[in-house]
């Protein structure tokens, strides 16, 4: 049970922050608007109705709404799946989980209620707004540091094995 209540507390920290970042964005941010906080990052209103990256926003919406179900129902099975196998010692990895859950959640909230999510962290070359990487939010950080963590554990935990 500890390692479920683990994940969940990290799961629900990562969606109140998701979802209070972008309730601010979108009461104080006019869609479209940015807001200069750096030379290299932006506060910037977007909505991207597609995948990471604003993939399959072309889609038509109700194919789409079939796609973001079969994935997020997937991911849920393979962090569970995951979860009842973890020895106690495999903390990071269990953190990593929750933090992909946390941020599948958080996504999932705004596409099932508006058919979009909400971006807004616009990070690019200095003094080179030409130069951006793709829009996020605190759900799509959150999995990226999961993701990230989870691989960098699997390694590490195997080779503690061997």
């Amino acid at each position: 049970m500890r390692n479920y209540l683990s994940v969940f507390v990290i799961s629900f920290l990562v969606v109140l922050l998701d979802q209070l970042t972008k309730w601010l964005v979108k009461a104080h941010v006019p869609f479209l608007s940015r807001i200069d906080v750096f030379s290299w990052f932006d506060i910037t209103h977007l909505r991207n109705p597609g995948i990471a990256f604003g993939m399959l926003r072309n889609m038509p919406e109700d194919v789409r709404l079939y796609f973001y179900i079969i994935v997020f129902v997937l991911v849920l099975v393979v962090i569970f799946f995951f979860l009842r196998r973890l020895e106690e010692e495999q903390r990071v990895f269990r953190y990593a989980l929750g933090l992909v859950l946390g941020g599948a959640i958080g996504n999932s909230i705004d596409r099932f209620a508006y058919g979009y999510v909400t971006d807004f962290i616009a990070v690019y070359w200095p003094g080179n707004p030409d130069l951006l990487w793709p829009p996020f939010n605190v759900a799509d950080s959150a999995i990226t540091v999961g993701a990230i963590s989870i691989l960098i554990s699997a390694v590490l935990w195997r080779d503690k094995e061997s």
